[in-house]
């Protein structure tokens, strides 16, 4: 269980995802700031509606290239050649296997909630390496392109910290420790969760774009 707790907690250093988060703490940042200026500008009056209307467009365009931005950062970690992305779709579906993930997160949530009358595995529900997904990334994944390809390296990581985040939502569950258990899924889980969709959905891209 501690091996499992250092996991959950450290999972997080990894150089691609440092970069993501830091491209994006950037991003956002940006945003905020032209968006306040925006606001004090108008509170004092020195906005004309023409230069309101030009203010909002650059305000718009710049979360349109922001969000452009990011998502070609993503797209870059996996770095794929086109005979690479042959190998990946005949060896996997990536919308199969978002639909998967999801339905598993509705499974865990009803277990949280209790609506489900099955019990879920601890050990399972921990270990990343046994549904399509994870055999994937730990077997055909790994082998061809190699543990240095960062979106492959992302995957793993945001995979693994979402099983390890569902098993301790599990484990408090059936310590009868529901608030915690609620805690970690409204956290760490649908976080996990969040970052691994996005990294999948960029995958989809990346193999269907022409």
């Amino acid at each position: 269980m501690q091996q499992w707790r250092n996991s959950f907690e450290n999972s997080n250093h990894s150089t691609g995802l440092s970069t993501m988060k830091n491209l994006s703490f950037i991003i956002n940042l940006a945003i905020v700031l032209g968006i306040g200026i925006e606001l004090v500008m108008i509170l004092l009056g020195k906005l004309s509606a023409d230069q309101l209307l030009i203010s909002s467009g650059l305000s718009g365009l710049l979360i349109v290239v922001s969000i452009k931005l990011l998502k070609d950062a993503l797209e870059k970690l996996f770095g794929l050649t086109e005979t690479q992305k042959e190998v990946v779709k005949n060896e996997i579906n990536v919308m199969d296997e978002i639909n998967a993930h999801i339905a598993w997160k509705v499974g865990l949530q009803n277990y949280l909630d209790g609506k489900s009358k099955g019990e879920f595995s601890l050990d399972q529900i921990m270990s990343h390496d046994q549904c399509h997904l994870g055999k994937w990334l730990l077997g055909p994944a790994l082998t061809y392109f190699g543990a240095s390809n960062q979106g492959i390296q992302a995957l793993t990581e945001q995979h693994s910290r979402l099983h390890t985040a569902a098993g301790f939502v599990v484990k408090n569950i059936q310590e009868n420790n529901p608030a915690a258990a609620k805690k970690i899924m409204d956290r760490e889980v649908r976080n996990a969760f969040h970052e691994l969709m996005t990294t999948l959905n960029v995958l989809n891209t990346v193999l269907t774009k022409k």
